[in-house]
């Protein structure tokens, strides 16, 4: 359809053309038409259900769907490349290799350091257990030297108090003593009375009654209870350093907890910490695989060579597209969707179907330098446009240029007629035609045909309802020949063929039915020479 559509255009405009020039010689339309010269060439169109379509026609390129680049962040020589641009590639595919000697070495030495690391690491984690085991098992079988020796200090103060108790004539002949050393120091030492002492274990006896001062003041007695006094306090004293050595202990085994505890930690930030993996990466990226199934674009190093950024790129060709510009004028008329029709140089005059997935709403540098000189000053604004390739993409080149003719507005199988050929009478739409009385008549009456209209473009428009049917001759020039409705006026085109008519009534595009007829007597002749 676009293919005739376009050749259609151009001969419209040949007819244009010619028409002027036979008006200037008095030939064909016009005074002279009025006067009765007839119908020239391009003075009529023959009515058939081309359709019409509007376009938009932008130039661009055939892209893939994504493309990648692959890069490296080693600076190590290339140590193979397996593929070569145009190759098509699978997932996971192997493409190049970078050499690793210098790399493996390096990892090979901090693997080392590494498990040196988290061996001394664990070595701690266990001698610090070792010492914490050892400390609870002293403590629970009674081992422990320093607890050993404060509880025997505590049994040796026990023992020397109860001997100084026993010695004494027991508990009471002590509390006795111990109260005539009080009386005697009472007397001596009325302001430093100390409160009566009072034996473990030993009930006191009722406070007696004052008495008078003893005669001597050397009373065996009194060195009696001090002996018991001292045996005591020992006792204390060891009972004291017993409770202070279990503190001591149980210190001790806090903090060989807390050196375990740290150990541990350690232990695991070594086993975390076996290096922040720079070095492993770079050994797996320095083989390169296929990211995508596609096709290698560009090789952009050498064997021996180091890359200093894009080491090859691929595309994913599954789908293409088309990116091209937008002039700004053109933005209004083109829609998500709209369907496109294009050619590529490579293909020649095959074509492609295709359709708009995106305009971008922000402008862009034209990237085509005749963008910027067409039209004006504001032609340089450009808006990029995205078209996705549909159906057969065979022969397309990616990289290569496409012609698009992007389809603003159509008319599917309408009635083609010229622009110019249809005029607005009483608020309707009208056409002249001339009626004939036969499809071979090459004369008839003018007649007036209300219509009803569709798509357009700058040379054509779509007759999609109303009077006029396939294969009516329709009058080009409608004003010269108002005057003459209901007169007969003769076609004077020589080459006028009432096949036409008949064609465009049929439905049959007399170009082609031509073509195929030629091709037939071709095919006919090569037979008949064989």
């Amino acid at each position: 359809m676009a293919k005739r559509q376009h050749i259609k255009r151009t001969t419209a405009a040949i007819i244009v053309a010619g028409s002027l020039l036979a008006a200037s010689c008095g030939v064909g339309g016009g005074e002279n038409g009025a006067a009765g010269d007839g119908l020239a060439p391009g003075d009529y169109t023959i009515a058939s259900a081309e359709g019409v379509t509007d376009s938009v026609v932008v130039n661009g390129t055939i892209a893939p769907v994504r493309a990648v680049s692959i890069t490296t962040p080693l600076q190590s020589e290339v140590r193979t490349i397996a593929v070569a641009p145009g190759d098509r590639v699978q997932v996971e595919q192997f493409l190049a290799a970078m050499d690793t000697e210098q790399l493996e070495r390096q990892l090979a030495v901090q693997e080392r350091q590494q498990a040196n690391a988290q061996a001394e690491a664990q070595a701690g984690v266990e001698q610090a257990q070792a010492q914490l085991n050892a400390l609870n098992q002293s403590l629970n079988d009674g081992t422990n030297p320093t607890i050993r020796q404060a509880q025997a200090q505590v049994d040796q103060a026990q023992a020397a108090y109860d001997a100084a108790v026993a010695a004494n004539g027991g508990p009471r002949l002590v509390r006795i003593s111990s109260r005539i050393g009080d009386m005697f120091g009472a007397y001596l030492y009325p302001e430093q009375v100390p409160p009566p002492f009072q034996l473990p274990g030993v009930e006191s006896a009722p406070a007696p009654a004052p008495a008078p001062a003893p005669a001597a003041p050397n009373v065996p007695a009194v060195g009696a209870a001090v002996g018991v006094e001292e045996a005591y306090a020992a006792l204390q004293d060891a009972k004291a350093n017993l409770a202070a050595a279990r503190a001591q202990v149980e210190q001790e085994r806090s903090q060989l907890q807390a050196q375990v505890n740290s150990a541990s930690r350690q232990a695991e930030m070594a086993q975390l910490e076996a290096g922040d993996g720079t070095l492993e990466y770079q050994v797996k990226e320095a083989t390169i695989y296929s990211p995508i199934n596609g096709v290698v674009t560009s090789v952009d190093v050498q064997e021996g060579d180091i890359p200093q950024g894009r080491v090859l790129s691929l595309a994913d060709d599954s789908r293409l597209l088309i990116r091209a510009e937008l002039r700004e004028a053109d933005v209004p008329n083109v829609a998500k969707g709209n369907r496109v029709v294009f050619t590529s140089t490579a293909t020649g005059k095959k074509e492609f179907a295709g359709r708009v997935t995106r305009i971008s709403p922000a402008a862009a540098t034209p990237s085509d330098p005749k963008n910027a000189m067409q039209g004006g000053g504001d032609a340089a604004v450009v808006f990029p446009v995205e078209i996705e390739v549909t159906g057969d993409t065979e022969g397309l080149l990616l990289g290569g240029t496409a012609r698009a003719e992007i389809i603003t507005a159509e008319s599917d199988n309408a009635l083609n007629v010229p622009a110019d050929a249809v005029f607005e009478e009483d608020g309707k739409k009208q056409i002249l035609v001339l009626a004939t009385d036969s499809e071979d008549a090459r004369s008839g009456k003018v007649e007036v045909r209300t219509v009803e209209t569709g798509a357009s473009n700058d040379i054509d428009i779509a007759i999609t309802g109303g009077e006029l049917k396939a294969g009516d001759i329709v009058i080009n020039w409608p004003e010269d020949y108002k005057d003459r409705v209901g007169e007969t006026v003769e076609i004077t085109d020589d080459g006028f063929d009432p096949a036409d008519v008949a064609a465009a009534r049929d439905g049959i595009d007399k170009a082609e039915a031509d073509k195929a007829e030629e091709a037939g007597k071709a095919d006919k002749a090569d037979a008949a020479a064989n």
